[in-house]
């Protein structure tokens, strides 16, 4: 209740109005940043964080300083700061002051991931877009946006954003694979429109593709050339950021053989597939940020891939005062995909850990008991995975990835799922 409440104030003009006069008072006190800045926003539903990774990594290795802020991290040049805000974006105040120290340092690129409230809500008045990149949007965030065509006609905006911009460059990179690229690619009048796509022609096409837990190889095709790529990062879905990525920098003029030379070096974003192998146990733990059905099922059918005939537990919640369509959904996905699962907290926050338990549970056809446990208390839950692991098992620890808190019915509690599985790992 008191979610919905909050997402009606959000939506209410007043709101609107209050953050954009907030924005426009933010920038002008610090002096407009953006506008010395060649800024690239990031938005779509999965995979914002690493994408603005690699394309912070090509810039900076080959363009010169570039700052970057995502839910993840900060950085300023080769200098990273953790983001312990617990959100994509922060206030306009923060924003503002994050572009003025990105300037002081001697950026001249900036990498932003956007999310669809921060568009929303108006809090990036004044902020002037040179590019806009999305991949996909799929169901996410359906508790505030109405459906997913709002949702989507949200996010368009950083694109008519990027076409405002007076002294825009107008770059506009969207993935042929999403539903939405077509209508927006007509719909939008932009200088510099690159597509990207795996299944079917495009101007940057992604073609035999190998994955493993460790390594993902692909060969990038483009104008009738081949270009080998070998990513230190699993999965499809780096492939797609990969393409992002590579399409950005290539707008911008960097070479598609330098873009490949620096996303080759480029080490696992932290709670994107962390791997943590257990030697005594011979089985392998698996940190992700899989928030999303989209997400989830991504991660879960890379593992199932890689398992061979050995065993997949997955432990996972859902956090409250969040969109509560998915959770049913995204256990659907765990349930088809996991050998056992365990089923615990994430955040509850303000909403009654049982009754999130008792959404979720929906999803799940199988019985408790049969490879099917719920235990709220999550480092328990962390533990009871481990104790039944057996040799070569895949442990798959879902969503709260590196965060170093986590919010209780009572109150914040310092706990990490990543500093759990490293003690138990190492008999602490």
């Amino acid at each position: 209740m008191i979610g919905k409440i909050k997402n009606i104030l959000r939506k209410s003009i007043f709101y609107k109005v209050y953050k954009d006069l907030s924005s426009k008072i933010a920038a002008s006190t610090f002096w407009h940043p953006s506008k010395q800045l060649i800024l690239i926003g990031v938005t779509w539903t999965d995979g914002k964080s690493t994408t603005s990774n690699m394309i912070h990594k090509i810039l900076n290795d080959n363009l010169g300083k570039t700052a970057l802020f995502t839910t993840v991290n900060q950085k300023f040049w080769n200098i990273e700061l953790p983001n312990n805000y617990k959100m994509t974006n922060v206030s306009a105040w923060k924003t503002q002051e994050f572009l003025k120290q990105a300037v002081e340092e001697g950026c001249k690129y900036c990498v932003l991931e956007v999310s669809s409230h921060w568009i929303d809500q108006k809090r990036v008045a004044n902020i002037y877009f040179d590019a806009a990149v999305l991949t996909n949007i799929t169901p996410e965030h359906l508790d505030y946006h109405k459906n997913l065509i709002e949702y989507a006609n949200t996010k368009k905006k950083l694109f008519q954003w990027v076409i405002e911009n007076k002294n825009w460059l107008g770059i506009g990179i969207l993935n042929k694979d999403d539903e939405f690229w077509k209508e927006w690619l007509e719909e939008l009048p932009l200088k510099v429109a690159l597509s990207y796509w795996i299944y079917s022609t495009a101007q940057f096409k992604a073609e035999n593709i190998k994955e493993s837990l460790d390594w993902t190889y692909f060969e990038l095709k483009y104008l009738n050339q081949n270009y080998p790529v070998n990513l230190k990062l699993p999965g499809l879905f780096n492939v797609y950021n990969a393409l992002a990525a590579i399409s950005l920098a290539f707008a911008l003029k960097v070479p598609i053989e330098k873009s490949i030379k620096s996303l080759e070096e480029l080490e696992p974003i932290k709670g994107r597939v962390n791997k943590i192998y257990d030697k005594n146990k011979k089985a392998t733990f698996i940190v992700d940020y899989a928030h999303t059905p989209n997400a989830l099922k991504s991660v879960l059918e890379l593992l199932k891939k890689v398992k061979n005939n050995w065993r997949l537990i997955v432990v996972f919640g859902a956090p409250g005062m969040r969109d509560q369509y998915k959770r049913p959904k995204m256990w659907e996905i765990v349930d088809k995909y996991a050998d056992i699962i365990i089923l615990t907290d994430d955040d509850p926050d303000k909403e009654d850990r049982f009754k999130i338990i008792e959404q979720v549970k929906k999803g799940i056809k199988r019985d408790i008991w049969d490879n099917f446990w719920i235990l709220p208390e999550r480092k328990e839950a962390v533990h009871l995975a481990y104790d039944i692991a057996k040799e070569w098992d895949i442990i798959l620890i879902a969503w709260k990835w590196h965060e170093e808190v986590q919010l209780t019915n009572h109150w914040k509690i310092k706990y990490s799922d990543l500093q759990t599985i490293k003690n138990l790992v190492n008999g602490n």
